[in-house]
């Protein structure tokens, strides 16, 4: 049944047997993920006249389904028209094409060419092509070319006479894979994908969708411009460079700051430095002042505690809650010390987390986490999925929101798909990447703007605090706040007045909510927060959710020789970053020496 009761708006119907396969199970999952209301139709209540009582009150439909099911329902009705209920449809999402002879036919009768076939890639690598004459589907992959692994496209369609209004939306030299065909007037969208992604899979890296292509980016696309005035959507792209490690001194390895500056200025993008707080004391005046001449696109954020490996990894509340103490101690002292302020936002030491470390981070007043690592280091405590993968944060750990950052070597196809779901754009890197002075970012930021999308640049704290995701249905605007602090414009005309969720692990552990630094009620329903925030014409509304620090168990401090192996370990870091790194040839020797101690 439909997972909405508003009567308002468009509806999906999802046809299919008396039986959900399993790919039906799946296609409802997304549509909830993307809140989508839908509506089960077998094939029995389609040709029975059913269609009527699922779609009265409406505004429209759209019909998804697979080619067999498809097949099936028009040799039910009249073989030379639509029957009216499907000719009725706003469009068709057809999926689930196999190699046999009725998917062929249907194939044929959608496309009017008797030639058109289906084609097996056998898990080759493929070279695809997104066309640029449909933005408003593809939104951000518009107009780019992808180099997929062997398995992440698994048919094409080969069409060569196709009389009707045909568009190619996904195309490679060996066939098309996603395509829009108008037959007896209705816009069909037609996917070559054998099955869609479950969405709730365990994933324990990030997404990629040049390993995973068929069944994710042509059912995203459809959805994304179908259902655009319903769906989760997102009204910009927040962007970030971070850049882990560095001390604030004028060069670190091969990053000179005066350089990020005029990068910045020549490119107009914001940095946000990781900062290791075990580094408060080792500052340079000239560079702090950059800091604050820059401070609305230069900003430091946390990195660890000493950046010792897997110190975030520990499952130990107690050393947590030590470290976090620690790390907040030591940028409060570098604030008090600089006058240079930092984002309350954590970069975890190799990515390495554990799934309790959301709730001290929570207690110890972050607002979120950015992190390269989609997954908790012990792979037996993994809970992650795709779908969290998809959302704009991971809230999967104690509620706490990890945003998920990637290189440059991810490829620009994943932050274009990234931007198609509504997550930000956080680009990690570290000083190497600074190595021809800065060529290969510059290249890299100007591919990023020519995308098709908004994108914003902001530093890290401000970006985490302004991603979010709204929702306008039946006549309301709900908002899905991700860190613990967001900060959400009404750029209308008009007073707006929105219903805010928040996932919430631990009702107990809130402390309070303010809007505008005033108090507000709020409510808890289906592991929500929920309130109610009224924000006048063009004005911008800050909302905090402050959480009681848990009492936790004592720990022993910090012994000398631990204490003498975090200062060895830092000091030696340096040393391979600012002279190692820096010379050829103990490069080369370091890294042949690192691989024979492996």
């Amino acid at each position: 049944m439909a997972n909405s009761t508003d009567p308002t708006s468009p509806v999906a119907l999802l046809l299919r047997g008396d039986t959900p396969s399993p790919d039906d199970h799946r296609l409802a999952e997304i549509l909830d993920f993307f809140g989508i209301p839908w509506a089960a139709l077998t094939l029995s209540e389609a040709t029975g006249g059913g269609v009527a009582s699922l779609i009265a009150g409406h505004s429209g439909f759209s019909i998804l389904t697979s080619a067999p099911c498809l097949a099936e329902a028009l040799q039910r009705g009249n073989a030379t028209m639509l029957p009216g209920w499907l000719a009725a449809a706003s469009s068709v999402f057809v999926h689930g094409f196999q190699a046999t002879d009725v998917c062929r036919n249907l194939l044929r009768d959608i496309t009017s060419d008797p030639e058109a076939n289906i084609r097996s890639l056998d898990a080759q690598p493929l070279t695809v092509s997104i066309a640029d004459d449909f933005p408003e589907m593809s939104g951000p992959m518009s107009g780019l070319q992808l180099q997929l692994e062997p398995g992440a496209a698994d048919s094409v369609f080969t069409i060569r006479h196709a009389p009707g209004k045909f568009q190619s939306i996904v195309a490679a030299h060996e066939g098309h894979l996603f395509l829009r065909i108008s037959h007896a007037g209705v816009p069909f969208f037609v996917d070559a994908s054998h099955m869609m992604v479950g969405i709730h899979q365990r994933s324990a890296t990030y997404f990629d969708v040049r390993k995973c292509f068929a069944g994710a980016v042509p059912l995203l696309m459809y959805l994304k411009w179908s259902f655009r005035e319903i769906c989760w959507t997102t009204r910009e792209t927040n962007a970030c460079l971070i850049i882990d490690d560095p001390l604030l001194t004028p060069r670190y390895g091969f990053l000179d700051f005066r350089e990020l500056i005029a990068l910045m200025n020549q490119h107009t993008f914001a940095t946000t430095i990781a900062f290791i707080p075990w580094n408060w004391r080792r500052t340079n005046r000239a560079v702090v002042a950059t800091f604050q001449e820059n401070s609305e696109r230069l900003s430091l954020c946390v990195h660890g505690c000493d950046h010792s490996g897997g110190e975030f990894a520990t499952r130990s509340t107690g050393l947590l809650d030590r470290k976090l103490k620690t790390a907040k101690n030591r940028m409060n002292s570098l604030l008090a010390k600089t006058g240079l302020p930092h984002d309350r936002v954590m970069v975890f030491p190799q990515g390495a987390f554990s799934p309790e470390v959301g709730l001290a981070l929570k207690g110890n007043g972050f607002v979120a986490t950015v992190n390269t690592e989609v997954a908790p280091a012990n792979t037996d405590s993994n809970e992650t999925t795709i779908a969290d993968l998809w959302s704009v944060a991971i809230l999967r750990y104690g509620g706490f929101p990890i945003f998920t950052r990637r290189y440059i070597t991810h490829g620009i196809e994943n932050f274009a798909f990234d931007g198609l779901l509504g997550k930000p754009c956080f680009v990690v890197a570290h000083h190497e990447l600074f190595r021809d002075h800065g060529s290969k970012l510059s290249e890299f930021v100007v591919k990023l703007k020519s995308l098709n999308w908004n994108l914003c640049w902001r530093t890290l704290g401000n970006a985490v605090c302004r991603s979010h995701s709204i929702q306008h249905r039946d006549g309301r605007i709900r908002v899905k706040m991700f860190a613990e602090r967001l900060i959400i414009e009404n750029i209308e005309a008009v007073p707006r007045r929105m219903t805010v969720l928040k996932d919430e692990a631990d009702i107990v552990a809130v402390k309070g909510v303010t809007v505008n630094q005033e108090t507000v009620d709020y409510g808890y329903a289906n592991g929500c927060l929920q309130f109610i925030v009224n924000v006048p014409s063009r004005c911008t509304a800050e909302i905090r959710c402050t959480y009681r620090e848990e009492e936790t168990s004592s720990v022993s401090p910090e012994s000398i020789s631990d204490k003498l192996k975090v200062a060895a370990r830092r000091y030696l870091s340096e040393f391979r970053d600012n002279y190692v790194s820096r010379n050829d040839f103990l490069y080369r020797t370091a890294d042949v020496a690192k691989r024979l101690l492996k």
